[in-house]
């Protein structure tokens, strides 16, 4: 299966009036990723596996 990734790069021109949305977006992105990151090492220390990525979503 070809998999293929993109990166995306922006300018943000009116930084000042959007900059408490993106703190926001940033923090719960950071809470997600720590969830995950706690379920994973968990279940690896259960029973030695890491959950594929459809338990995970």
């Amino acid at each position: 299966m070809l998999e293929t990734t993109r990166t995306y790069v922006a300018r943000i021109t009116n930084h000042t009036q959007i900059r408490d949305n993106l703190d926001e977006c940033g923090f719960a992105a950071s809470k997600l990723w720590n969830v995950g990151r706690y379920y994973i090492q968990e279940r690896w220390d259960e029973d030695g596996e890491i959950p594929d990525e459809a338990e995970l979503k």
